[in-house]
């Protein structure tokens, strides 16, 4: 086994600097992206559909020394987040921060690993200035001391990291390719259909337990899920509050949640936001403000989630939604939603098809929250050399 040395972040990186500084030129048709630490997920730069554009002048012109030894890091607002560049077609903010690694002795992989665990996360959060909107300042990130093993265990301790990343994301990717035939057969089935059913035809519309403050714990058998859980079409439940057994067992059984059951967000910035339960053997309960699915027939909740993605679904949330300041809908305003009119053999036989590709999508997201699970659980014994590597070099 080698031994670690402590370095200075700077001594093994060629630059760190940050994004543009000011509003760039936006182009609605630009082919450049502008990023920032929000653009910035899990190892990869992800576009969303509110992301700015700019033309490649504008690009080139505010252009950064960016490179396939780049690591993106958030510094402004969303602090933390992590990417390495892998994308020549963006721009970056001056929300995120660029770190170019020296190709001497560093794998960028394990760099990448150390500054997504806690101690480099927690040092960045507590010299970050500012109380509206945080901002780290680059001085402190160059200056950020840490222990380094050689080359060789650095690669043997990303390896074994990499490898639990590389089986998530291929899940992921499974995930995507089986919402993608999900939602080409509802178009399929629902696109020429005129609107004059509901939604109601599918799913009733649970509302969550307003859940006392005093009812929660640090820790437990039971957890509530809120809107905060709701990401990406995934409801967290590593995340989640613990709620105490005194208070469940008071609670009807109708607020109880299981494997594969749909939330939807209907209050807050995330109104509309929709998540699927992994499998899961946890007790899962449902807090105020969130609703839960109700299906009237095997997988009629899919039909639902599906017609709420659409574009139709989601313009009808934000005409339905009361409230500027702190939008809401109700059970009802989400029951209402106007439906293709298809026949109930018709609801019956497409619920039955897309019922095993979700059953596949959810088993995939139990499996995912697995492999985060022990990578962040590896990640900081492998860091701080509490778990060793045995490399080959």
């Amino acid at each position: 086994m080698s031994e670690w040395k402590e370095i200075i972040l700077e001594n093994i990186t060629t630059q760190i600097g940050d994004g543009l500084h000011g509003t760039p030129k936006y182009d609605p048709n630009g082919e450049y992206y502008f990023i920032n630490g929000n653009n910035l997920k899990d190892g990869q730069i992800f576009i969303k559909e509110d992301t700015k554009r700019v033309t490649k002048e504008i690009a080139e012109k505010h252009k950064k020394p960016l490179t396939k030894r780049t690591i993106l890091l958030g510094i402004n607002g969303t602090i933390g987040n992590l990417a390495y560049y892998n994308s020549e077609k963006c721009m970056l903010g001056k929300s995120a921060c660029y770190i170019n690694v020296s190709e001497e002795e560093t794998d960028i992989s394990f760099l990448y690993y150390h500054l997504l665990n806690e101690d480099f996360q927690h040092y960045i959060k507590m010299i970050a200035t500012g109380t509206t909107i945080p901002n780290v300042p680059l001085r402190g990130i160059r200056k950020y001391s840490f222990n380094l093993p050689s080359l060789s265990e650095q690669q043997a301790i990303s390896s074994v990291l990499s490898s639990l990343d590389n089986k998530k994301n291929l899940l992921h990717r499974q995930n995507q390719t089986l919402e993608q035939m999900a939602e080409t057969l509802y178009e399929s089935w629902c696109n020429d259909k005129d609107l004059t059913s509901r939604i109601s035809d599918l799913i009733d519309l649970q509302n969550g337990y307003a859940f006392k403050s005093k009812s929660f714990q640090d820790f437990g058998e039971h957890r509530v899920l809120k809107i905060k859980n709701i990401s990406g079409g995934i409801v967290d439940i590593e995340t989640s509050d613990f709620v105490n057994e005194e208070t469940v067992s008071t609670i009807d059984e109708k607020f109880k949640i299981k494997t594969g059951d749909v939330l939807f967000a209907m209050t807050g910035a995330k109104i509309g936001k929709m998540g699927i339960i992994p499998k899961t053997n946890s007790e899962l309960w449902l807090n105020q403000r969130v609703g839960l699915f109700k299906e009237k027939y095997n997988g009629s909740r899919f039909l639902a989630y599906l017609h709420l993605k659409s574009d139709y679904g989601k313009d009808y949330i934000d005409n339905a939604a009361t409230g500027s300041a702190q939008p809401n809908i109700s059970g009802t305003g989400i029951e209402n939603c106007e439906f293709p009119a298809i026949s109930k053999q018709e609801i019956i036989d497409y619920s039955n098809q897309l019922a095993p590709l979700y059953e596949k999508l959810i088993f995939n997201l139990g499996q995912i929250q697995k492999l985060e699970t022990l990578r962040d659980t590896l990640l900081p014994k492998l860091m701080n050399g509490e778990v060793r590597i045995e490399s080959n070099g």
